[in-house]
């Protein structure tokens, strides 16, 4: 399970309460986890069934392996990466070391020796740099996060060594590079059955239904110990509910996706183990005002909904006591997180005063639990500023289809999945962001954006985060009022998941069973 090296918290029977809630609304905190699982010993053998949520767009492709939850525990199964997350650091895996030059515009991978494909390859500096720019050329969401490399003025040095040029300075390039960068041979064409070099390989699938996975015997990394299981049956299961009735039924053995009004419904069951992510991985929800369009042209009416927020009563309605207050920036918990952030006050009067008879439209959706339920408690939170707030609600499957919709919303829910904190910001704020829901950006803050990307050396890179979050605590379009924990639940002789940076798509390597 995900605690099993102390990684995650434990939210078993009779225990599901907040992780370390700043919020006097919570529940009681609920220590780390080094609960049952510390004691137990890796035994080989046995079938893991996991149950995880799909899409209509399913695929082995190895481009398209983040566009489901299923297709993204698969991908890491299959393909290992340069490296992964784990407590805001980038911990190598096919890569052995990321260093930049002077000015972070070439920055040298060195990769790790004796790693072979399932094909019998070996793992080259040329097959890394065929997969970089693969996904480069790519018409996909993760394409964006390599828009400042140059591909081709990227070069392979040596069989191990490549030097990755930059179209300009980027001090976080390391943090790009552990973000499920999977990598396949050189020259690959098929790429819905490229070789992988990850612990398993993939038998049978049927998209919308299962995925068969068995063991390498030649597993690269076997030395660290897995992969342990016989055989990992990924399911495919679109409702939530369905998969924890799934893991009831004794159909599967673990459950991803699950909500917290599930878990807490079922948290005196002995026989389920909920679990939730370290709090550097947790959700964040917001009400995003696009900057460039009324009322929020004007800061007066930006403040208004800040103060109209009631943070406390949203962590304990919204996120059932579960959560913890956000103050307006993302990222807390993680190590890029400037502590030093006021707290956001609730009130009410201010609003009045800042947007007298204000009337809103909050856009929304169900399409993950949180954001329909803080835009109908906003409702009644923001009457007390003295503001009318009506609720749009869009269907599920339509929330993200009209991308231009989205980023000209005057309002609207978000709910902010965690990644490390550089890179969220590079991608949501400034005249470059690939999804600037707060509008159009120019002057100081694209400036403290680029400084961001110039900066090396842990002091500068974590001096330049700090500018931009205080920048946007005190201008910013999105009011972030609560911190959501994700959560999934096993059977209790589920061991070694480990989140590695997603909880909500975990990595499978190290998983055994054990009573």
């Amino acid at each position: 399970m995900l605690s099993a090296l102390g990684t995650g918290a434990v939210l078993g029977s009779g225990l599901l309460t907040a992780c370390g809630s700043s919020s006097s609304t919570a529940r009681p905190p609920l220590a780390a986890a080094t609960g049952p699982t510390a004691t137990v010993a890796p035994r080989r053998g046995g079938t893991l069934r996991a149950a995880f949520a799909g899409s209509a767009a399913e695929s082995t492709s190895v481009l398209q392996a983040t566009g489901s939850a299923v297709d993204y525990v698969r991908a890491r199964l299959i393909w290992d990466t340069l490296g992964e997350i784990d407590g805001s650091t980038p911990v190598w895996r096919l890569a052995e070391s990321v260093t930049p030059d002077g000015d972070a515009t070439r920055w040298t991978v060195r990769l790790r020796d004796g790693v072979t494909f399932s094909d019998g390859r070996k793992l080259t500096a040329q097959d890394v740099l065929f997969r970089l720019r693969t996904l480069a050329a790519s018409p996909t969401v993760q394409a964006g996060l390599l828009a400042g490399l140059d591909p081709a003025g990227s070069a392979v040095r040596d069989p191990r060594t490549l030097e990755l040029r930059l179209k300009g300075p980027d001090g976080f390039f390391d943090l790009v590079l552990a973000q499920s960068m999977f990598v396949f041979p050189d020259g690959t064409t098929d790429l819905a059955h490229a070789p992988g070099s990850g612990p398993y390989t993939l038998k049978s699938w049927t998209a919308g239904g299962s995925s068969l996975l068995t063991p390498r015997t030649d597993y690269w990394g076997a030395a660290e110990g897995g992969p342990y299981l016989d055989r990992i049956e990924l399911f495919s299961v679109a409702d939530a509910a369905a998969r924890l009735n799934g893991l009831k039924a004794g159909q599967f053995d673990y459950a991803g996706g699950l909500t917290l009004t599930a878990a807490r419904a079922e948290e005196k069951n002995p026989a389920l183990r909920f679990l939730t992510a370290p709090q550097e991985l947790w959700s964040e929800l917001a009400l995003t005002m696009n900057l460039g369009t009324g009322p929020f042209t004007g800061p007066e009416a930006v403040r208004a909904v800040k103060y109209a927020i009631d943070r406390e009563a949203m962590v304990r309605t919204v996120t059932l006591g579960y959560g913890e207050v956000a103050d307006d920036a993302l990222g807390r918990h993680q190590s890029w997180y400037d502590t030093t952030l006021p707290r956001r006050a609730y009130d009410p009067e201010q609003a009045k005063k800042l947007l007298p008879g204000g009337r809103l439209t909050v856009r929304t959706s169900d399409y993950e639990y949180g954001t329909l339920e803080s835009a109908t408690a906003f409702v009644q939170q923001a009457r007390g500023g003295g503001l009318t707030v009506s609720v749009d609600k869009v269907p599920a499957a339509d929330y993200y289809a009209d991308i231009k919709t989205l980023l000209s919303t005057p309002l609207q829910t978000n709910l902010y999945h965690a990644m490390p904190l550089p890179l969220q910001l590079s991608m949501y704020y400034g005249s470059k962001a690939s999804y600037p829901f707060t509008g159009p950006a120019g002057g100081t803050l694209d400036g403290l954006i680029a400084a961001l990307h110039t900066a090396v050396g842990d002091a500068k890179r974590t001096a330049a985060v700090h500018d931009v979050q205080h920048h946007l605590y005190e201008h910013g379009g999105d009011a972030v009022f609560a911190r959501i924990p994700p959560v999934a639940a096993s059977a209790p002789g589920v061991h070694g998941v480990q989140p590695r940076g997603f909880f909500d798509y975990p990595c499978l390597r190290d998983a055994f069973l054990a009573p």
